[in-house]
């Protein structure tokens, strides 16, 4: 559980990047590359790196609000480890399907309104034909995917390192009220949960 602990790319995460970073360059999208943005944790920016060199980018921008959910008392154990400093409230996780706050951890709340002020922020900051690419963690992801989608919860979506998400949509009408809302000419999943970079 590695929340916010800041901890690097293994040698296989490397080489997971590398092949992330050789998909985007082999198939860009139409739209121009406009910002890179990523979680300051070691593990994303070594990623940002990678994606960087290969996309003709020269840097990135960090976003606080794309770092991983904080496990609290949890952050840097394995399960095992968790189990044996704190079983109680293990088994009581374990016991019932309720959110049961661990003690020092983030919210889901919290980290509900950290992926939409993320959203709000790249929609204010950039114009119509921008691409923009985040670099982020499978926690805070189930999150930011869901404000995309217009979601009020999340599910459980099984994030595999590196996947792509990729999602077009109407920048001018993304506050619209209306039944234009449901006009799926603006709102496009190219991409969703996509690892096939890593199968090939």
């Amino acid at each position: 559980m590695e929340g916010q602990s800041s901890t690097p790319l293994s040698d296989k995460g490397i080489f997971q990047a590398q092949q992330l970073s050789a998909a985007l360059v082999a198939q860009p999208t139409p739209e121009s590359l406009s910002t890179i943005y990523s979680s300051p944790l070691l593990r994303a920016t070594q990623t940002a790196d990678i994606l960087t060199a290969s996309s003709g980018q020269n840097t990135y921008r960090l976003s606080d609000h794309l770092q991983e959910i904080h496990q609290g008392v949890f952050q840097g154990l394995t399960w095992l480890e968790a189990q044996a400093q704190h079983p109680q409230l293990c088994r009581q996780l374990l016991g019932a399907r309720q959110w049961q706050p661990v003690p020092k951890a983030e919210s889901p709340d919290t980290a509900r309104n950290r992926a939409v002020a993320w959203v709000n922020q790249v929609l204010c900051q950039h114009q119509p034909g921008e691409s923009v690419w985040a670099i982020s963690h499978a926690g805070i992801m189930q999150q930011l995917v869901a404000v995309i989608l217009g979601c009020d919860r999340t599910w459980k979506i099984s994030i595999h390192h590196t996947a792509r998400f990729e999602f077009w949509l109407s920048q001018t009408h993304w506050q619209t009220l209306g039944t234009d809302r449901f006009n799926p000419e603006y709102w496009i999943v190219r991409r969703f949960n996509d690892y096939a970079h890593l199968t090939s």
